[in-house]
């Protein structure tokens, strides 16, 4: 997945408490990750709302300690194509 307001790649982010976690910088971005996890990938998550993202309505996600990395930056990756083909 790319993030519309960085340009960036959006890669996991491990927190020592809650697990792995990502970034999302706008609310287009948001609503298309949540659409992705809930609706074909069915990932659990639960979302942070962190001051510096809440001028465009970004979030983060965050996963859980237990989640497999691999596969869920598998998922991220492959969201780009997988969103366009739903719209």
């Amino acid at each position: 997945m790319i993030d519309s307001i960085t340009g960036q790649k959006i890669f996991l982010i491990e927190h020592p408490t809650y697990g792995p976690y990502v970034r999302v910088s706008s609310y287009e971005d948001s609503m298309d990750l949540e659409d992705l996890l809930d609706d074909k990938y069915y990932v659990p998550y639960w979302i942070g709302k962190p001051k510096d993202l809440q001028f465009l309505g970004g979030a983060e996600y965050y996963f859980g300690p237990v989640v497999d990395v691999e596969k869920l930056q598998a998922i991220l990756d492959l969201i780009d194509s997988d969103y366009r083909e739903l719209k």
